[in-house]
């Protein structure tokens, strides 16, 4: 029988500097499973929708060069290939417990609490967001990340991309920092900065407070250093992915006749004494808050 779970991990002081955190089964539980694709191949979609306000295809360019620079770290060490395929006419994101799942990149550019009725249901279910295609999360969270994986394995089954285009200015372009309405030939929210973050969240990265890392939790307007991978990220994906050999996990190694690497919703193990229990579990890229300190005001 099949379980799913939510949780969302969340903004903390406390989170560690390390210069990569793996993702857990329960966040920062060292006594639970990593999260962590086994597969050779993951194929990613984006939404023919794309971005209404950015010129162009610029934001589909600016996703492949996101996914391009992990996957150039992967082909030099790594034993898992990110590969594009063809974009789709779907909105909806999350694990689908039967037919096919697409591993989806969107933008929202509706938000949920403008659109749906307050006595919709599906505020309580968790579910405004694909009924009606619109930003649920908070609305300082820039992206989130929302991967669907085995709770006893840590294998990940899925994984999505969202970004807060109902909350958010995107652009595309290099420059100064600006703010809306201006957003031409500067940097608002950028891109490629908050893609190449989650799509580390994608491939099973937790945050980290390290200075510098592509994986600290925080974004303020004009930053675009994160699209450029830090030294502990790369050495996640040697360490954890290495060409050559299984995928890591942190606990006791999986091995594959004791769960399927493509279990699917609903099956067993090929044992037939545990079940598969996917849940999802959320990472999110928040907005840095700054606090101005005003003297000589009365």
């Amino acid at each position: 029988m099949m379980s799913l779970a939510p949780f969302v991990v969340a903004l903390a002081l406390a989170q560690p500097t390390d210069p990569y955190v793996r993702s857990r089964v329960d966040s920062g539980d060292t006594r639970t499973q990593c999260l962590y694709w086994t597969t050779e191949r993951v194929t990613w979609h984006q939404s023919t929708y794309g971005n209404p306000e950015t010129p162009g295809d610029s934001e589909l360019e600016a996703m492949r060069r996101s996914f391009q620079s992990w996957q150039d770290i992967f082909a030099g060490c790594g034993n898992l290939a990110l590969v594009e395929g063809p974009l789709v006419n779907e909105r909806e994101v999350g694990y689908r417990r039967e037919g096919d799942n697409r591993n989806l990149v969107l933008f929202r550019d509706r938000d949920c609490s403008v659109v749906v009725p307050a006595e919709d249901a599906c505020w309580d279910e968790d579910t405004c967001a694909n009924e009606y295609d619109c930003w649920e999360d908070d609305d300082n969270t820039i992206a989130i990340t929302l991967t669907t994986y085995d709770e006893r394995s840590g294998i990940i089954y899925d994984s999505d991309i969202s970004f807060n285009a109902a909350r958010f200015a995107f652009t595309t372009a290099d420059g100064g920092t600006c703010f809306p309405p201006v957003t031409t030939n500067c940097v608002a929210t950028d891109v490629q900065n908050t893609a190449t973050h989650e799509i580390g969240h994608f491939i099973g990265l937790d945050h980290t407070r390290a200075q510098g890392s592509t994986m600290n939790p925080s974004a303020p307007p004009g930053e675009v250093s994160k699209r450029s991978i830090d030294t502990g990220s790369r050495d996640f994906v040697c360490a954890v992915y290495p060409r050559g050999r299984a995928s890591q996990a942190c606990l006791h190694p999986v091995m594959t006749d004791e769960l399927p690497a493509h279990a699917k919703a609903g099956g067993c193990a090929a044992g037939g004494t545990a079940a598969v229990l996917p849940a999802l579990g959320a990472w999110a890229l928040w907005l840095a808050r700054r606090r101005r300190r005003e003297e000589g005001r009365e």
